[in-house]
């Protein structure tokens, strides 16, 4: 078990199921912006990239849509499986921001080396969706 991590247990007939709670839930609290509000959404390319262990994502909420906008960020395998959503967020405010992956799945599982997707979907008032591709070692 990793450091840091309560396992919950939850008892579903007579199986048990361990889940790691700081491996499952994605951001989604009040999140303080590291540079100035952009024009539009943006999801930068990843960095390092490739990584090993932990990468970081640059993001950005345009105010063009008022205060608050919805945001989620997920990760996902070549073939379109949701792996993890790394932030979901009913009213994330504008500005430039940053999240980071682990490289795990969302049951907090290190996923193998190859090629992934990195996916932001965002509505202020229109849907935005943009890709990039991460590669893990």
């Amino acid at each position: 078990m990793k450091k840091n991590t309560v396992p919950i247990i939850r008892f579903i007939g007579v199986c048990v199921l361990l889940t790691y709670v700081s491996c499952k839930n994605p951001t989604t609290g009040p999140q303080e912006s590291i540079g100035p509000v952009p024009p539009t959404f943006y999801l930068a390319q990843n960095y390092p990239n490739p990584f090993k262990d932990t990468t970081s994502i640059e993001y950005g909420i345009p105010s063009s849509g008022g205060s608050q906008s919805t945001v989620t960020i997920i990760v996902y395998d070549l073939f379109k499986n949701e792996l993890r959503t790394l932030v979901k967020n009913s009213s994330h405010p504008a500005g430039t921001f940053n999240t980071k992956w682990d490289g795990m799945d969302s049951r907090g599982i290190i996923v193998p080396s190859g090629l992934y997707i990195i996916e932001m979907k965002g509505y202020t008032p229109q849907s935005t969706i943009i890709h990039i591709t991460t590669i893990k070692e």
